[in-house]
């Protein structure tokens, strides 16, 4: 148990890094499309507002270590050094 609890912080942590990465260059890709000029389609506002909104909530909640972390991921499931 305590081995599957490990992997599930690591790969936490990974994903987290991963899709932090992956946020990046999304937005940079449409701040480039908006640069030349390109129209972007509705349907991709409200993804790029549901993902914002997203990583906004993910990743405040994880730098104070809030409620609701703890909640979505149990205690103390920071990386210990």
């Amino acid at each position: 148990m305590i081995i599957l609890f490990k992997f599930l912080k690591i790969s936490f942590f990974v994903f987290l890094d991963i899709s932090g990465i992956l946020l990046g260059v999304f937005l940079l890709f449409l701040g480039v499309l908006l640069v030349i000029g390109a129209a972007i389609p509705q349907w991709l506002d409200w993804i790029i507002v549901v993902i914002g909104i997203c990583a906004f909530f993910l990743h405040l909640g994880h730098y104070f270590n809030l409620r609701y972390m703890r909640w979505l991921f149990g205690e103390n499931y920071f990386l210990e050094k």
